[in-house]
């Protein structure tokens, strides 16, 4: 097992291969934004187990690590520590003392284990949401709460249009019990993106105990047809949708999302609030909304089976 520094033009057959399978077959990826002119002066990293690629990675001029990439069946292997290890190395013998990366929301708690901290950057790359994350290689990292579910309390602003997706994502991922949803508006891309849906959908199954709730202010014709609601009746007995009753709905003019009695949401188009661990915000919010699940309806729309 080795991780190797390697040039485009000599291994491209590999790095493309794992990269095909990965991004583009695998996360949808469209080829148009997966390859570019990077790669040909970029630095690759090219792991393999025996002979067979199973890893890689490239490392740009000016100390940024992207494209790192693991074969589903090699992944909790290690191979994406190694990369990293790798990576690092190579920096510090270049005399490069920061290394840099844009990290898909999902992957954020590896890396953050991995000594990588977030910055404020956050943004959509190919649908998917990122933020950007930097590690010092010529000091030792303090450890770090930052996003973490029942550890941040620190309050969180932001008016980066992917910020609400990204802590969606981060906490969701996290989340092990209950996942509660006020939902002021549909159309928010938190509730139409395949990365985000896929969340729920994995949260739902981790686990027979865990449960997500979503009121909805108001339905309309074709509702059962959105991408959240075809998610529901695939796994309607823990995933619950009702319309909150018209007069307690029209008080939320936000998104509101509740996880675990730990983390709270609160996101529009324009700003986003999050709270990792603030456990009396919260229990006030979850009140309000228990005060709301109870005068609920069933839905009309939302009931509609597509088969």
């Amino acid at each position: 097992m080795e991780v190797n520094i390697v040039a485009w033009e000599d291994e491209e057959s590999a790095l493309r291969y794992i990269r095909q399978k990965v991004f583009i077959e695998e996360q949808q990826v469209p080829e148009a934004l997966e390859w570019d002119a990077a790669d040909k002066v970029a630095l690759h990293l090219l792991a393999r187990e025996g002979s067979r690629p199973v890893a890689c990675a490239r490392i740009e001029r000016d100390g940024k690590l992207g494209r790192l990439a693991v074969l589903k069946e090699n992944r909790q292997q290690g191979w994406g520590a190694r990369i990293l290890k790798a990576a690092e190395a190579f920096l510090l013998k270049e005399n490069q003392l920061k290394i840099y990366l844009n990290s898909q929301a999902n992957s954020y708690s590896f890396y953050l284990n991995k000594g990588y901290r977030p910055c404020d950057e956050m943004f959509w790359d190919a649908g998917i949401p990122h933020i950007r994350m930097q590690k010092g290689l010529n000091k030792s990292n303090t450890v770090s709460h930052a996003y973490l579910l029942g550890l941040d309390e620190d309050n969180h602003y932001s008016n980066e249009a992917a910020a609400s997706p990204v802590w969606f994502q981060i906490a969701s991922k996290q989340s092990r019990r209950s996942i509660d949803i006020w939902l002021h508006d549909l159309a928010h891309p938190v509730f139409n993106n395949a990365s985000c849906l896929e969340n729920l959908t994995a949260f739902i199954r981790q686990s027979k105990h865990t449960q997500i709730r979503v009121l909805l202010n108001e339905e309309y014709r074709g509702l059962a047809e959105h991408p959240m609601m075809l998610i529901q009746q695939r796994l309607s007995s823990r995933f619950i949708v009702r319309r909150a009753d018209a007069i307690e709905g029209r008080e939320e003019h936000n998104n509101q999302i509740i996880f675990d009695l730990k983390g709270h949401m609160r996101f529009d188009y324009q700003t986003s609030y999050c709270n990792f661990n603030n456990q009396l915000s919260v229990g006030r919010h979850k009140v309000h909304f228990e005060q709301a699940w109870a005068k609920s309806k069933q839905l009309i729309e939302g009931r509609k089976l597509f088969i």
